[in-house]
């Protein structure tokens, strides 16, 4: 976007946001043998604990869960980072990593993703609304790293929006973080994950999901894991009824 669309220190503080969340999120964590590492897309930052508390009921292994866009996990797993599960909210992440065997197993959906416009200011009635002056800008996770931000891109593209608001959007880090930047005033609206924002006693637009690709939630189980038994039970358990109802909470829907 053009820096003249909004004021600078709004800018500024949006910059310091993204910067401060992609530091927190760039480092994947250490490991020791009694942990299983999940890698996960941001859509589950808040569904995370449920789950994880769920599983540990039943099973010796605690689960640690690292959290950033689809795309950056896809790359530190590549890198060598110690995870044993990768949870992208796109599968096509997976089957880039399936391609070159990197896989044990097959990939599993778990759960349907969906997308939403929130803002805690503004009523938003329909995304024609993202044209009002009121709006000056429109946070959205990265499309190059992110299943939402593709999503989003998608969705205003079909209404022939996309043009329109160009001059009014942010791209943030991860759909966690456009969440932030609209929390705290840097944005005006956020196009998000309905699961970030079901807690926030602020309404939300439900977007038609017809206006944009599935976003599949993928599951899949790393060859380098150092605890396969136990990687493979996780990637069960997100299918059972028990894991599913805590996803359907949070506004996942079963594939």
């Amino acid at each position: 976007m053009h820096i003249d669309n909004i004021k600078l220190p709004l800018l500024l503080r949006a910059i310091i946001l993204s910067a401060v969340f992609l530091q927190s999120c760039q480092q994947p964590p250490q490991t020791d043998s009694n942990e299983l590492v999940v890698a996960a897309a941001s859509d589950l930052m808040k569904a995370s604990q449920d789950l994880k508390n769920a599983f540990e009921q039943t099973s010796n292994t605690k689960v640690k869960f690292s959290f950033g866009p689809s795309g950056q996990l896809e790359q530190q797993i590549r890198q060598g980072a110690p995870f044993d599960v990768f949870l992208p909210a796109a599968i096509s992440y997976g089957e880039s990593l399936q391609r070159d065997d990197l896989l044990d197993g097959n990939i599993t959906i778990y759960a349907i993703g969906r997308l939403v416009a929130w803002s805690s200011s503004i009523q938003i009635n329909s995304l024609d609304d993202l044209r009002l002056p009121d709006i000056r800008s429109i946070a959205l996770a990265n499309p190059q790293y992110a299943p939402y931000g593709v999503a989003a891109r998608q969705a205003l593209q079909s209404l022939g929006l996309w043009e329109a608001v160009q001059p009014k959007l942010l791209y943030a880090y991860s759909v966690a973080n456009a969440l932030q930047l609209a929390e705290t005033g840097s944005a005006d609206v956020a196009l998000v994950a309905v699961a970030l924002v079901q807690d926030t006693g602020s309404p939300y637009l439900l977007i038609d999901s017809a206006l944009h690709a599935p976003i599949q939630q993928a599951a899949v189980v790393l060859r380098s894991s150092q605890n396969l038994p136990a990687a493979r039970a996780f990637v069960e358990f997100l299918q059972s009824e028990q894991a599913q109802n805590i996803l359907r909470m949070y506004g996942f829907e079963h594939p």
